[in-house]
């Protein structure tokens, strides 16, 4: 078992996320587990830990507030911000009914260590068979699809385990289009969140949100967004609403950009009349606030096109003051382009003259110096150069590109390399000091009749078939 303090940085912020939404219900190591088995993966460990029974939020949350409370103090509630979100976990309650443990878990308790042990392979062997299950048949998440918006997702969702019902239209998009959209239409924003596995959901479904009167008031008056809980969209919505229970049922004033307000939230186990009395009340206080919303939307359409007409007319006045300040730099500006076009041009002739010469005279030096330096090479690889000694039979007579012409003796394994080497050091050599020899910087040696270059380098006289033929030394030119 992997220690909690040894967990990368990523993996400890999916821990305490697995935790905030099961509300601490499996101690850090089942959970540390349970993430591991799904491969760090969040959505299934969630999902392979609700189908195992293991929500345990209904018992660690309190009941449900009434409808009136909510109603009369969320108006004066604090701001939400939809990107922040909650980081209180609320502790589990380990000994209400339907707890992770299961129906033996008192019995397994009172026989010691034991028990302990026998618990914690049962523990074990589930998750196991709860991995395979998600990896086979797909987890709880495999009714929702890919790619599509929560809306969309949990009405389908909806209609495949609940086909006899019929349920409020919920909005398609994410829940920031639907925040948007319930602005625009000066609408409140009801906000469902649905857990498969939750104690009270089967109810909620078949009593509250089915109910013809409920989804009337819904459709009619009301944006709904709805998500399930083990995506990941719905869990941060649930951060933000402060979701204690599920299912959550939450009315929400998207006032303006940064002003988001609860003004009534059911959780837990949710009957019909505390909904429409929530619904209603909602509704009242909506009346109060919809014309003061439209009036300071109005009023912000107004400020805005007034300004715009205040910065059209500023920047009129500005470009005209411009205009005027050109025009009479103008006359100045031209006299003195004249005489700067005079003077650069004059500059840049001398420029460029002392720039032709400089370079002129850094090339003459550049050209002296690689001469200098190749002099010195060819000397001293003429001082390195062995005389002939008495196995040198094979004779070599080089031609130069000037018709001068020398010879040497080689012996007959000596290498092509040895006789370039002695063409590159001619001038130097004692017996050619006096005779003003000129070998070019680059050469190439090759046989006048048949003609072909001599490239082979490490191949001997005798291979070349060199012994008592004319090389024509021919200078390479650069590109």
């Amino acid at each position: 078992m992997e220690d909690p303090q040894r967990l990368s940085p990523e993996q400890q912020a999916q821990l305490e996320m697995f935790n905030e939404v099961t509300a601490n219900a499996r101690d850090p190591a089942g959970a540390i587990q349970l993430l591991q088995a799904c491969n760090w993966n969040v959505e299934q460990a969630l999902a392979l830990h609700w189908t195992a029974g293991d929500d345990t939020t209904g018992a660690a949350a309190s009941s449900a507030p009434s409808a009136s409370s909510n109603a009369a103090s969320g108006l004066a509630a604090p701001l939400l911000n939809p990107e922040q979100g909650n980081r209180q976990a609320v502790a589990p309650d380990r000994g209400a009914a339907g707890s992770a443990e299961g129906p033996f878990a008192g019995a397994l308790s009172r026989t010691g260590i034991f028990g302990r042990f026998v618990q914690g392979a049962l523990q074990f062997g589930a998750t196991i068979l709860h991995v395979l299950g998600t990896f086979i048949f797909g987890g709880a998440t495999a009714f929702l699809g890919d790619g599509a918006a929560s809306g969309g997702l949990l009405t389908r969702a909806l209609a495949t385990q609940y086909p006899q019902l019929q349920f409020p239209v919920l909005y398609e998009g994410s829940f920031v289009q639907a925040l948007q959209e319930a602005r625009r239409d000066a609408k409140l924003l009801v906000v469902y969140l649905h857990s498969e596995n939750g104690r009270f959901t089967q109810n909620f479904c078949n009593q509250v949100l089915s109910n013809d009167f409920i989804r009337m008031m819904l459709d009619e008056n009301f944006l709904v967004w709805g998500g399930d809980i083990t995506r990941m969209e719905s869990h941060r919505v649930a951060q933000m609403i402060h979701a204690r229970q599920y299912p959550c049922f939450c009315v929400l004033l998207p006032a303006s950009v940064d002003e988001i307000r609860v003004i009534g939230a059911l959780n837990g186990d949710i009957q019909v009349d505390p909904t429409v009395a929530l619904l209603t009340t909602c509704l009242e206080e909506m009346e109060m606030h919809r014309s003061e919303i439209v009036a300071r939307r109005e009023q912000h359409v107004e400020d805005r096109s007034l300004r715009q007409e205040q910065d059209v007319e500023y920047q009129q006045a500005l470009e005209m003051d411009k205009k005027r300040e050109e025009d009479a730099k103008a006359a100045r500006i031209a006299e003195e382009e004249q005489q700067k076009v005079e003077a650069d041009r004059l500059g840049e002739e001398a420029r460029v003259a002392e720039k032709a010469q400089q370079e002129a005279e850094d090339e003459a030096a550049q050209v002296e110096k690689q001469r200098v330096e190749s002099e010195a090479k060819r000397k001293r690889k003429a001082s390195e150069l062995e005389m002939p000694g008495p196995e040198a039979k094979a004779r070599i007579c080089i031609k130069l590109p000037t018709g001068q012409r020398t010879e040497r003796k080689f012996a007959a394994d000596a290498t092509l390399a040895d006789v370039y080497k002695w063409a590159d050091c001619l001038p130097f050599l004692p017996e050619n000091q006096d005779k003003g020899l000129v070998v070019p910087e680059r050469f190439m040696l090759k046989t006048s009749f048949p003609s072909r270059e001599l490239t082979e380098m490490d191949r001997t006289i005798l291979e070349l078939e060199l012994a008592g033929a004319m090389v024509l030394l021919a200078e390479i030119e650069d590109d």
